[in-house]
């Protein structure tokens, strides 16, 4: 049996009367109650993201509060647990709110307090669910792909994002490192603070303590770490050892942390800080399944910022793009889609000469896709802008045209680009 989310309280006590008494005042004030004697029978019945909160004896055969809050808290951390208990129990109470239990509420219990304790843990528990719901919402429509590797980034940013905890993703450019960055920070807890991105190097690593300034409250995104000194790295880890951190902070490179700390570039507690939650982004190349429909989101959006109809993308056109190399990874994919949005293919050789598709391609025709590519570029730089575009092509306005008209190509489509 699963507990349904219309039952909002799941109670839990080994006493029969003070669970009937408990059960009426909590009905009486509207509440949707479940009772159980067994708390470890209970656990099985809270299915994820129940919107409800636990409220349970402290103090029970074979489960103590610390126990019960261990418990239930395996699979989901923000669940609400109210204890109750009695005076004897008060310490083990305390403790077990110093661990994450929501509150507790001493014997004899005030009705009053406990209706109140309730209402707020219940919205608190709202609050979380529809958080989480939003994030698996984003997470779904802007990080696109259907490859069991991205199903599993989506899933590890959501629970990450949940906590405050330092995070170091790592790989290529354009593989969406700094997209899982910028989600953890609006899915998050700091979500209304700063959102501060820093790539270091050797000339403005002495100026770490400015980023770290403007972060407070929100987020720091540094790259490189490794050019900052052992003593920047341990007042990074120093902020982040404190009960109450200061600023999420993530790290952004291009390999795994190991490499850097075997070497010694970053000290070992730096690493530490990292250790557990190192995340590896992976390029195009080793997640193939996502390249088709990342290729139809960015042509999606592009055509309806320029209020074009979607073209059709032939089956030819998406093998191609399935054995291309795409160096630059989503990047450059993002960058083909508005290409082909205007009518440029974005497979001409002239794009990428690691590229392995098709039959050679005539030398004219070959120009003639530069060529398009070029005006189709300063179209989209000056934003349809004629005088402004022959300028910055050195030709005549009319030659442009000209061209224009050739290549199917009208300056209206550009405008506000």
């Amino acid at each position: 049996m699963m507990l349904s989310n219309e039952c909002s309280i799941l109670l839990i006590d080994d006493d029969r009367d003070v669970l009937d008494a408990y059960t009426q005042l909590l009905e009486q004030a509207g509440y949707h109650v479940h009772a159980g004697d067994n708390p470890f029978e209970a656990r099985a019945w809270v299915q994820k993201d129940w919107p409800g909160i636990v409220l349970s004896d402290v103090c029970m055969p074979g489960c103590s509060g610390i126990d019960l809050m261990t418990l239930f808290h395996q699979d989901d951390e923000l669940l609400p647990i109210v204890l109750i208990t009695g005076h004897g129990d008060v310490p083990m109470a305390v403790d077990a709110v110093k661990k994450g239990a929501w509150d507790f509420l001493q014997k004899p219990v005030d009705s009053g307090k406990l209706l109140s304790l309730v209402d707020a843990a219940l919205r608190q528990r709202q609050s979380v669910i529809a958080r989480r719901q939003y994030g698996q919402q984003t997470l779904r429509v802007e990080l696109v792909g259907r490859s069991q590797w991205l199903e599993q980034y989506r899933q590890r940013l959501q629970q990450l994002a949940e906590t405050d905890i330092a995070v170091w993703l790592y790989g290529e450019p354009g593989t969406g490192r700094m997209t899982g960055a910028r989600y953890l920070h609006q899915l998050g807890h700091n979500a209304d603070g700063p959102f501060i991105y820093c790539e270091l190097t050797p000339a403005n690593a002495h100026k770490l303590n400015e980023p770290i300034a403007q972060a407070q409250g929100g987020t720091l995104v540094l790259s490189h770490p490794e050019h900052l000194t052992h003593e920047q790295q341990h007042q990074l880890v120093q902020s982040q050892s404190l009960e109450r951190r200061p600023f999420r902070l993530i790290g952004i490179g291009n390999a795994s942390l190991v490499e850097l700390a075997a070497s010694g570039r970053i000290v070992a507690e730096l690493y530490y800080c990292f250790a557990m939650t190192q995340i590896a982004c992976l390029p195009l190349s080793k997640r193939p399944d996502d390249i088709e429909p990342l290729f139809h989101h960015y042509l999606q959006k592009t055509c309806q910022r320029l209020n074009h109809p979607v073209p059709e993308v032939d089956s030819h056109l998406l093998k191609g793009m399935m054995r291309r190399v795409w160096l630059n990874n989503v990047r450059e994919l993002a960058n083909a889609a508005e290409l082909f949005a205007v009518g440029v293919l974005p497979l001409a050789d002239t794009v990428n000469p690691q590229m392995h598709v098709g039959e050679p391609t005539p030398l004219d025709r070959r120009v003639e896709d530069v060529e398009r590519q070029i005006i189709t570029e300063a179209l989209n730089i000056h934003q349809g802008r004629i005088n402004e575009v022959a300028e910055y092509l050195l030709i005549p306005r009319k030659k442009l045209y000209l061209r224009m008209k050739k290549y199917g190509l009208s300056k209206e489509h550009y405008k506000g680009f």
